[in-house]
């Protein structure tokens, strides 16, 4: 369904915009110039303390102070917390957190000056997370969410779009049978963008997002009409954030200035975004793998995301999917816990490159304690119902430790089918095809 955002702002108080913390990405509080100043200060006596974590910064992002003919001064120091932060120096971090705090000062009044203005404009973005920020941010166009997640269950090659879609629809939401109208209906409302101006496309780094992308400009290319420009954005970071996970963490005032950084979509990432589909829904990874090695210069952000991609299939050495392997990690390194602890760890902490919901990460839980010989052990529901939630304890068992040692093969001890894009992974399969991280290739065997 599209959402005019002018309307949507019409319909609501103005409550102030939420704020942002880089500590704590759940709780965003305003970068401020004293706060920083203080970090910088505490950094640079942490170093002359000759603190390693102190030293290693100093190190990776301003080795030049440490061979001085003097120690470090504090202008060293903010240099430091500066690139720590994206920018080459500190005068430039401190004009970006001047302009937060200008937009943050407007967004507030309420009376935001729209940057979509004067042309007919379609937000488009992989979920509703920034419809409310979008419309508090002041933009007056129509917002669009299309949203399949590529990234979890079966993305297989067909003629069809409905025999897509049903596929789709089936792994989502197997006991709903209305699911397939809900989304089909959201794959024909991409026609819809031929009747504005210009397209916006809301993206950021991980294969979530940029499998998403790869669809919407393999449809843009192939699509009989498209809007007379189409632009897009791709967020791998944001100042005052140790981890950026996506969009959703960004209060208002950072969408508007994340607008200068839109650029036009261009015929070879159109061409690039069709290359990437056609591998992703191929039941053959070595196609995508030859992208991943290529590298992607037209989008920089799809060939790390591609990676991480390839990198659920089941590893050479034990069967495991990497998703898999960091979660009994996680148990072996931290112990027994509830699955929402055991989540909060995956996705904040060892997940390098976040790209699935709570929800798909626990029927990956689920996965690793429902098989013949289980590596996790799932109990405790509160509700007394089965499955696991957030409320499940979750141990890891002894074949789970020798999975990690690479003594047991996971696929061996668990035929369930899953897939990976369009390969299927069935252990009841004479050959699956597997990833050697050691070389970086994909094989059968």
């Amino acid at each position: 369904m599209i959402v005019n955002l002018a309307e949507l702002r019409r319909r609501r108080a103005n409550p102030p915009p939420p704020e942002f913390d880089a500590h704590n990405p759940g709780r965003r509080n305003p970068l401020s110039l004293e706060q920083q100043r203080k970090r910088a200060k505490d950094l640079l006596h942490s170093l002359r303390s000759s603190e390693q974590n102190a030293v290693t910064r100093f190190q990776l992002h301003s080795p030049e102070s440490l061979n001085a003919d003097q120690s470090p001064k504090l202008h060293d120091a903010q240099q430091v917390i500066a690139r720590e932060n994206g920018f080459r120096k500190w005068t430039d971090f401190k004009a970006h957190i001047d302009r937060m705090q200008v937009e943050r000062q407007v967004t507030l009044q309420g009376s935001v000056p729209a940057l979509d203005a004067g042309e007919r404009a379609l937000h488009i973005r992989c979920g509703m997370d920034i419809l409310h920020d979008l419309a508090l941010a002041g933009f007056d166009g129509d917002f669009l969410s299309f949203c399949d997640p590529y990234a979890e269950g079966p993305v297989p090659e067909t003629q069809s779009l409905k025999d897509f879609v049903r596929i789709r629809a089936k792994y989502l939401e197997p006991d709903n049978p209305e699911s397939f109208t809900g989304l089909y209906a959201s794959y024909l409302e991409l026609d819809l963008a031929r009747q504005y101006s210009v397209a916006f496309i809301w993206m950021e780094h991980d294969s979530h997002d940029q499998l998403i992308l790869a669809r919407l400009l393999h449809y843009f290319n192939d699509a009989p009409a498209r809007p007379n420009r189409l632009r897009m954005i791709n967020v791998t970071h944001f100042p005052g954030f140790e981890r950026f996970v996506g969009l959703g963490q960004l209060p208002p005032q950072a969408l508007r200035l994340l607008w200068d950084d839109f650029q036009d979509v261009s015929d070879a990432q159109l061409i690039m975004g069709k290359q990437v589909w056609n591998g992703v829904t191929s039941s053959n990874p070595e196609a995508l793998m030859e992208i991943v090695r290529a590298g992607t210069p037209s989008i920089p952000t799809m060939g790390p995301a591609l990676s991480r991609h390839i990198q659920e299939l089941p590893s050479s050495r034990n069967g495991l999917s990497m998703t898999e392997e960091l979660t009994l990690k996680i148990l072996s390194e931290k112990g027994q816990m509830t699955a929402a602890r055991l989540w909060s760890w995956y996705h904040t902490r060892y997940e390098p490159r976040p790209f699935m919901g709570d929800s798909g990460y626990l029927r990956r839980v689920e996965g690793l304690a429902n098989a013949e010989q289980p590596a996790l052990s799932i109990n405790g529901r509160l509700d007394g119902a089965e499955g696991v939630n957030h409320t499940t304890k979750v141990e890891l068992l002894p074949f789970g430790e020798r999975l990690l040692r690479n003594e047991a093969d996971w696929l061996a001890s668990n035929p369930a089918e899953r897939w990976v894009g369009g390969v299927r992974i069935d252990g009841r399969q004479a050959f699956n095809w597997r990833f050697d991280g050691d070389r970086g290739a994909v094989y059968r065997r």
